[in-house]
């Protein structure tokens, strides 16, 4: 009975730690595709910009998941996959909410300041920052494809498992 309990509690540690790591995979890709864009002058390629956030962060954890040798269930991978992708969209909502000092209430018009790439109204005002801050690439279609291939990522991950 004690041998089955330790057992067990090292699968729920491991399953964290699995969990953990694949969360710090995505929010390093992430930042890294955003430095390399900043560094390398891309900032202004908001299309290109959208389309690597939206997929690379996305693929290489759930390749991470994929070569991990163990099996979960359904609501791990969408607590790994799916739940990142989720809380990324609702911060650069309201990040760009603050930015343009709208009322995160407003959808409609938050949405369609952030994609018309206005100059900031709060935090740092100049040009040039506005460039490293660039936002404008979070419009509908970016919400929609990160979800849609989030969510085609945790479909095959649970297909793998069959």
């Amino acid at each position: 009975m004690q041998q089955q309990s330790n057992v067990t509690n090292g699968q729920k540690q491991n399953s964290i730690l699995v969990l953990l790591l694949n969360w710090i995979i995505i929010l390093g890709v992430y930042l890294l595709i955003r430095i390399v864009f900043i560094v390398l002058g891309f900032h202004l390629y908001t299309p290109l910009l959208g389309g690597l956030l939206a997929i690379i962060p996305y693929l290489l954890g759930t390749i991470y998941l994929w070569k991990s040798c163990n099996q979960y269930k359904i609501w791990f991978y969408v607590l790994a996959i799916l739940l990142p992708s989720i809380v990324e969209k609702i911060t650069l909502y309201l990040f760009g909410s603050f930015l343009y000092n709208l009322s995160p209430t407003n959808i409609v018009e938050v949405m369609e300041t952030i994609g018309n790439n206005m100059p900031y109204v709060n935090f740092i005002k100049s040009q040039s920052a506005q460039y490293l801050i660039n936002i404008s690439f979070f419009n509908w279609t970016y919400i929609i494809c990160s979800i849609v291939f989030s969510l085609a990522c945790v479909l095959f991950l649970v297909r793998r498992k069959k």
